[in-house]
């Protein structure tokens, strides 16, 4: 397995990333509420009330809460340095800031597990457990993209504007799921066909790059062969002699990305929506699907793009862009506040030594 060394967060970057991120989102969010703001939006935004919006962040502090939990137990399920549920959470917020910012390929895997082998996990299983985390989302939108189809092609009966919706995003939603499955798949299945695969791609693309360009691809080729081993293993080991673990992890990840979907819910519920959650959620499903897929920071454009039409299939016109601001302030920008906080006190002190747990060397667990 590798063993995950410090990634080169820039500053100037993750600050491009940031400025670029929170000046795109802020305008177009003016924008849109400036094309849909009525007589009647003040009105709604007062009836909507503080608890509400207080219930807003709740909903999204326990998302991240499980996600967190759901770390925890796959890392002190599977060696016996543990992890408390304060560092588990700190990590989930810094990770969340820089994936949204940086690539996950990119830096935001390596960086979960170079901050889990601060903590004393041993290197190889600190990367292979983060892979596993992060693959669950992407297979459990493939179920959901499943029993979409199953539902539509027994006549799911729902509002016109919602199934309109859907037949946008269901396409869009199928290629980056039905992507993360055969990747899956091949790791499980063929590791040396995957490895041939990424060879080539990036034989590809390095032969029509030049310079600093070309030397990304061979590192991200690199990289993704090494996670594709460590992954290999983990669930090997997970599956075998620790399949509860893996099954508590799995559930709470699953738990956690469903709870962010009561989000958009408790907006809608604020301004009057009284209908089945089933829609909703499978659309949003589906639609987080897409912005995961998004090569945007923060999923910038895709995001209120998205979330634009989700609101508008359930919504009064006159607020849907105040749904879409409290969407945004709820999922995104708080969230990446706190996480962006200790992202850069982090970097102030790169410079310090590191714990005496990360020199551990990365060995098998029998």
């Amino acid at each position: 397995m590798i063993v995950p060394r410090e990634p080169a967060l820039e500053r100037s970057r993750l600050r491009n990333a940031a400025l670029v991120f929170v000046l795109g989102s802020v305008a177009i969010l003016a924008g849109v509420l400036w094309a849909t703001t009525g007589s009647d939006t003040l009105t709604a935004f007062g009836r909507f009330g503080g608890r509400l919006i207080a219930a807003l962040f709740a909903v999204e502090f326990l998302r991240m809460a499980l996600e967190a939990t759901g770390l925890m137990v796959l890392v002190n399920g599977t060696q016996d340095e543990r992890v408390s549920f304060r560092h588990a959470f700190a990590l989930t917020l810094e990770s969340y800031f820089v994936g949204q910012l940086i690539p996950m390929a990119a830096v935001g895997v390596p960086y979960q597990a170079y901050l889990l082998t601060r903590r004393g996990v041993r290197a190889g299983w600190a990367t292979a457990v983060v892979i596993v985390k992060g693959f669950v989302p992407g297979v459990f939108f493939f179920l959901v993209l499943l029993a979409t189809i199953v539902l539509a092609a027994m006549g799911w009966d729902g509002p016109e504007a919602s199934l309109t919706f859907l037949k946008i995003v269901g396409p869009l939603s199928a290629l980056p799921t039905a992507f993360v499955v055969v990747l899956l798949v091949l790791m499980l299945t063929r590791p040396a066909l995957f490895d041939r695969l990424a060879d080539r791609v990036a034989g590809f693309l390095a032969r029509r790059l030049r310079g600093r360009a070309a030397e990304r691809v061979e590192e991200a080729r690199s990289l993704i062969k090494d996670e594709s081993h460590a992954f290999h293993a983990a669930l090997s080991l997970l599956g075998g002699h620790k399949r509860w673990v893996l099954l508590s992890g799995i559930l709470l990840v699953v738990l956690a990305t469903v709870t962010e979907f009561v989000v958009g819910l408790v907006i809608m519920w604020g301004f009057g929506y009284r209908g089945s959650v089933v829609g909703p959620v499978l659309l949003q499903c589906l639609l987080k699907a897409v912005l995961a897929a998004s090569p945007t920071p923060g999923s910038l454009a895709v995001g209120e793009g998205g979330y634009l039409g989700f609101f508008a299939a359930y919504l009064p016109s006159q607020v849907v862009g105040l749904s879409l601001v409290l969407w945004r302030l709820a999922v995104y920008f708080v969230p990446m506040l706190a996480g962006g906080i200790l992202v850069v006190r982090r970097l102030g002190k790169r410079g310090t030594a590191a714990p005496a747990g990360d020199a551990r060397p990365d060995r098998e667990r029998p």
